[in-house]
């Protein structure tokens, strides 16, 4: 049986000059990471982290991808889009894109959280560092140009905002994206 595909992850953030500071100014205090998910969701979190540890799974992928939605949909309800829960699951969500062998959406999920931690958090945070370079990560797996060049312009922005103009990232987006806009169509 082969499994559905997941859900296509959502636009990145949109990432502004001064917003981010606004907003996150604006977000109320989240709970610290080591504080996990809340005692009524870690059965079914658990549930969907263990399909990690069998990535040839491809149906227990498929379950997870469809729990961890229907997990998302009620953390934004509950806590709203600019929570560490929710920013959390997302991130779950891009990594079994990954694992499921769908960089272009992992990547584009990665992208959307890294926009919300900077949101949340500044773009300077470890926690922002950690989900752009997630998001560098799964967009180097990208193969389809027309891909390649379309996330990557979106991940400059982020990797620009959240690791500097000349960081090694950048240049290497940058240097990926014109190859690739230099390739025959």
């Amino acid at each position: 049986m082969e499994a559905p595909a997941p859900q296509q992850a959502p636009q990145a953030v949109p990432v502004a000059a001064g917003a981010a500071v606004r907003t996150a100014a604006a977000v109320p205090s989240s709970p610290s990471p080591e504080d996990g998910p809340p005692a009524a969701y870690q059965d079914r979190i658990s549930a969907v982290v263990a399909a990690f540890s069998r990535p040839d799974d491809r149906e227990a992928l498929a379950a997870a991808a469809i729990e961890a939605e229907a997990l998302d949909q009620e953390f934004t309800a509950r806590y709203g889009q600019q929570h560490d829960h929710t920013v959390r699951l997302r991130e779950v969500r891009g990594w079994l894109a990954l694992l499921a062998g769908q960089p272009a959406v992992a990547a584009r999920w990665y992208l959307h959280t890294t926009g919300l931690q900077i949101a949340l958090r500044g773009a300077a945070h470890t926690e922002t560092e950690g989900s752009v370079r997630r998001a560098v990560h799964a967009w180097q797996q990208v193969k389809d140009p027309a891909e390649v060049v379309q996330i990557g312009g979106d991940l400059a922005k982020v990797v620009t905002a959240a690791l500097g103009e000349e960081s090694d990232a950048a240049r290497f987006i940058r240097a990926r994206v014109a190859r690739y806009q230099r390739q025959p169509r």
